[in-house]
């Protein structure tokens, strides 16, 4: 990666973007297996990898005792967002409909909870099976359309998701 190259870091919403070469020559150093101390503009900051996601290129860090989530987009990455092209926020789903009739027997979520990717959002009997219906991505409830105990076909809105 040459020293021009563009990364950047979105941590809580707040983007954070350098060139390579300066990521690199940050004053930062490595005092345990997970922790890191920073210092920035004269402020120190201790930092804890509480969770990493290197697929996802996601982090969960504890700094100065306060967990935040954070992103880290390459230059590719970020070009592609530029574009416009960033497929992850395009393909939310904004309304899970069912993938097949049944009977509705359980719901596990109500508006306004948060759920992450794969949480379990309701029961669908069919066919004498119980369906877990999932959440697709990370998404906040907007509106459960269905009740316990509802018969429904393929195709009806069962929840309707917010922007997270």
């Amino acid at each position: 990666m040459n020293k021009n190259s563009k990364l950047a870091a979105d941590i809580e919403g707040q983007r954070f973007e350098m060139t390579s070469d300066q990521w690199e020559n940050l004053d930062c150093i490595q005092i345990s297996e997970d922790t890191y101390h920073l210092i920035e503009d004269g402020k120190t900051y201790i930092i804890k990898v509480s969770k990493a996601d290197d697929a996802a290129k996601k982090i969960t860090l504890r700094i100065d005792g306060e967990n935040k989530s954070v992103t880290l987009l390459n230059e590719l990455e970020l070009l592609i967002e530029r574009m416009g092209l960033n497929v992850a926020k395009s393909k939310k789903l904004r309304v899970l409909n069912a993938p097949m009739p049944g009977l509705v027997t359980s719901i596990k979520v109500e508006a306004g909870q948060d759920v992450e990717e794969g949480s379990p959002l309701l029961i669908l009997e069919a066919m004498k099976m119980e369906n877990v219906i999932s959440a697709p991505h990370h998404t906040r409830i907007k509106e459960v359309k269905v009740d316990v105990g509802q018969a429904i076909d393929k195709g009806t809105a069962l929840i309707e998701f917010d922007d997270v």
